[in-house]
């Protein structure tokens, strides 16, 4: 089988190959090990039909002696697993070595059905620059479909690229574990100007040339700058205030470094170097 149609996929690079690419085509999960004797039987079932459902349907093995990582995350507890991603969430499973007209079946309902293909119309459409579009789109897929994953955050994107961050809180808040609509929470953190405090950037960057250790200073230097997605600044100065008080804001300068590295994403580079900076400073 080739790799376009079967990938191993390991605890490093499940986030990347298998919650982002869902975002896409939804990506089924093969939880097996090299002792399971049901997963040599299922195994050739579902690499079969993801040579049938290609371009479609992409399939992925993850061994679970090697990641346990993701096996643990995941709940799973019984080989073989078959587990669909979409949207980059769990959306439906199996267990065992289930025959091949079921396996075609799970496969079957991975596919678009009307919800979907709105919500992907309303993510061209969105990408295009026709917001008006993108949010008809996205509407009717939530009439189709009142719980649509895709079409509740692409209006949580919208609403917040449009100013109105309590909508796009409330909608992300929905689906808070998938990685886009953690991503919008995390930037509705930051917007609205909320990081200043009261006060204007060159007061701030005045108090913090008067006093280094001006942690409040810090702290709202820090947020302001990530509300104008000046993210290595903002890390800057949300890191001096993990080192200078970890008490202000109920630890707040490093919860906003999170919400930083969740509007980045995991892969960003940023978002891999401070993390290990702000692991360095609290261990």
């Amino acid at each position: 089988m080739t790799a376009e149609i079967v990938t191993d996929v390991v605890d490093d690079s499940f986030g990347s190959e298998v919650l982002e690419r869902s975002n896409e085509l939804p990506v089924v999960v093969d939880f097996w090990a090299p002792w399971c004797g049901p997963c040599r039987i299922i195994g050739p079932v579902l690499e079969q039909l993801a040579g049938e459902f290609a371009g479609r349907v992409r399939l992925v093995k993850v061994n679970i002696d090697e990641n346990p990582k993701v096996a643990t995350q995941y709940g799973i507890s019984s080989i073989p697993a078959v587990m669909a991603f979409r949207d980059g969430a769990p959306a439906t499973q199996f267990v065992g070595a289930v025959p091949e007209p079921q396996a075609r079946a799970f496969f079957q309902s991975l596919l678009p059905n009307e919800a979907d293909l709105a919500a992907a119309a309303g993510v061209e459409a969105r990408d295009g620059g026709d917001r008006e579009s993108a949010e008809s789109h996205f509407e009717s897929a939530l009439e189709h479909d009142p719980k649509h994953p895709a079409a509740t955050v692409g209006l949580a994107q919208l609403a917040l690229d449009g100013g109105d961050v309590e909508r796009a809180r409330t909608l992300a808040g929905r689906f808070a574990s998938n990685p886009e609509a953690a991503r919008i929470l995390a930037l509705a953190a930051f917007a609205g100007g909320e990081g200043g405090d009261g006060d204007d950037r060159a007061a701030l960057e005045q108090r913090i040339s008067d006093d280094m250790r001006d942690a409040e200073a810090h702290y709202a230097l820090g947020k302001l700058l990530a509300s104008v997605s000046e993210w290595e600044a903002a890390l800057d100065h949300l890191l001096m205030t993990v080192r200078l008080d970890r008490k202000l804001d109920g630890d707040g300068g490093r919860l906003r470094m999170l919400d930083v590295f969740k509007a980045l994403g995991d892969d960003d580079a940023l978002t891999q170097d401070y993390r290990q900076r702000l692991t360095s400073v609290i261990f």
